[in-house]
C-alpha cells in the first residue's frame, strides 16, 4: 500500500504553497504528455468498483495491460482501458511481472507474508507454484515486498521500507537463491513499482512518496530520474521495443486510477528481440486503412498459424459494439471490412473505436476514428 507520513505531507504542503508542486531535487520534469485515465473503476468495460491498483505489467504477446490490486484481484485490460477481465485471487497483491511472454504465466508479488505466486492467465487460476521471500525481505508492517519485475530470468523484488531491490533466482519446488541487492539512488525509499524493458536493457523504479521514476541499468547503475505526473503511484509498465525513441507508459495509482501517457522518451531499439518476435510470429500487428474513415475501413492482420480468431469492435469505454469474425482462420494475411455499424445494423456515431483481434493466447488492438 502507499505510505504517506503526516510529517512528509506537512512538509509537502509548506513547500508547495500557492505555486504548485515542485520537482524533487535532481529530478527532471515529467517528459511525456499529460496522459489520460483508462479503465476507470466502476465504469463499463473498466476495473471493478473499489479497485486499488498496486502493480502493472504490459503483456507483449497478448497486447494487454495486466493489473493487480491490494484486495487480491488480477485484471486484464486492452491498452485503452476497455475489455476488462478480473479474477479474484486473494491476498495483498502488490506487484506483477512476466518471465516468458509465450507461456501465459505471470508472477504476483504478495505482501504479508512476502512471496511470489505463479498465475496462469489462460485458465485464470494459480498454478500452485510459490516462493517464500520472507528470509530476505523484512520490513515493518505494510512496508514489505512492493514491486516486482523479471530481468533475464532473475526476479527483482523491491522492499518498500528502504527502497532496496533484491535479486533472486526462483527454482523448481519453491527454492529461492538470493543473488544480490541494489541500493536505491540517493537513498530513495518507498519503492512501489518496477519494470524492465528487454529491448533497451533499462530498469525503471518508481518511488511513491518521492514522486519520481528512476531509470538505471540492470545492475543498478543510475542513469536519470523524472518527476512523476500524478501521485499515489503503485505500478509502472512500458510498451517497449520501439524504434521511434518514444513509447507508451502506464502508471497505476492506488487511489483507483490507471493512467496512460504517450511520448515517454526511451532509447530507440533497432535490433530484433525475443519479445518483438513473439508478437510478429504468432499474430501480425493489426492495422486499419483508411483511418480516419467514413463510411468503411479495412482491418488487416496476419496469422503465422491457423487459429480460432475473434475480431470485434469496441467503443471508447471498452464496450463491444460489433463482432466481425468468430471462428477458425487459416494462416496468412486477413482483411476484414467494417462499415461503421453496430451488431444491430445501425450506424454508429463519430468517435474513437478499437479493433481487437484475439487469436488463441495472443491479442492485438488498433485504434480507429470514425468521422461522419
Amino acid at each position: 500500500m502507499a505510505r504517506r507520513s503526516l510529517i512528509l505531507t506537512s512538509l509537502f504542503l509548506v513547500v508547495v504553497g500557492l505555486s504548485g508542486p515542485v520537482a524533487p531535487a535532481g529530478a527532471a520534469d515529467w517528459p511525456a504528455d499529460a496522459g489520460v485515465e483508462i479503465g476507470r473503476a466502476g465504469e463499463p468495460g473498466g476495473l471493478p468498483e473499489d479497485y486499488e491498483p498496486s502493480g502493472a505489467v504490459w503483456h507483449p504477446v497478448r497486447q494487454t495491460l495486466v493489473i493487480v490490486g491490494d484486495s487480491g484481484r488480477v485484471s486484464e485490460l486492452d491498452p485503452y482501458g476497455g475489455g476488462s477481465t478480473t479474477w479474484e485471487i486473494g491476498g495483498d497483491l502488490e506487484g506483477i511481472t512476466i518471465a516468458d511472454p509465450d507461456d501465459g504465466l505471470v508472477y504476483l508479488a504478495v505482501e504479508r507474508p512476502d512471496g511470489i505466486l505463479e498465475f496462469d492467465l489462460a485458465t485464470g487460476t494459480l498454478t500452485g507454484n510459490q516462493w517464500d521471500l520472507t528470509p530476505w525481505l523484512q520490513g515493518p508492517e505494510n512496508s514489505g515486498l512492493e514491486a516486482l519485475t523479471c530481468v533475464d530470468g532473475h526476479f527483482y523484488a523491491g522492499l518498500q521500507d528502504d527502497g532496496t531491490i533484491s535479486v533472486f533466482e526462483l527454482m523448481v519446488g519453491g527454492g529461492v537463491q538470493y543473488l544480490s541487492t541494489i541500493a536505491p539512488h540517493e537513498g530513495r525509499d518507498d519503492i512501489s513499482g518496477l519494470h524492465y524493458d528487454t529491448c533497451t536493457g533499462l530498469l525503471f523504479a518508481i518511488h511513491d512518496s518521492h514522486d519520481v521514476i528512476v531509470e538505471m541499468t540492470a545492475d543498478g547503475t543510475f542513469l536519470r530520474e523524472y518527476e512523476l505526473a500524478g501521485d499515489n503511484q503503485e505500478g509502472v509498465a512500458l510498451i517497449g521495443g520501439g524504434t521511434s525513441g518514444r513509447t507508451t507508459i502506464f502508471i497505476a495509482e492506488d487511489a483507483g486510477e490507471v493512467w496512460r501517457y504517450e511520448q515517454y522518451p526511451i532509447a530507440a531499439c533497432t535490433s530484433s528481440t525475443a519479445v518483438v518476435d513473439h508478437v510478429i510470429r504468432h499474430l501480425g500487428l493489426v492495422s486499419c486503412s483508411p483511418n480516419p474513415f467514413n463510411p468503411a475501413t479495412e482491418i488487416r492482420f496476419e496469422l503465422a498459424v491457423g487459429k480460432h480468431v475473434s475480431l470485434s469492435i469496441h467503443d471508447g469505454r471498452g464496450q463491444r459494439v460489433r463482432v466481425l469474425v468468430e471462428g477458425f482462420l487459416e494462416a496468412g494475411e486477413h482483411r476484414v471490412t467494417w462499415d461503421g455499424r453496430c451488431d444491430d445494423g445501425f450506424p454508429l456515431s463519430s468517435g474513437t473505436y478499437f479493433a481487437r483481434v484475439v487469436a488463441g493466447a495472443h491479442q492485438g488492438t488498433a485504434k480507429l476514428v470514425l468521422a461522419r
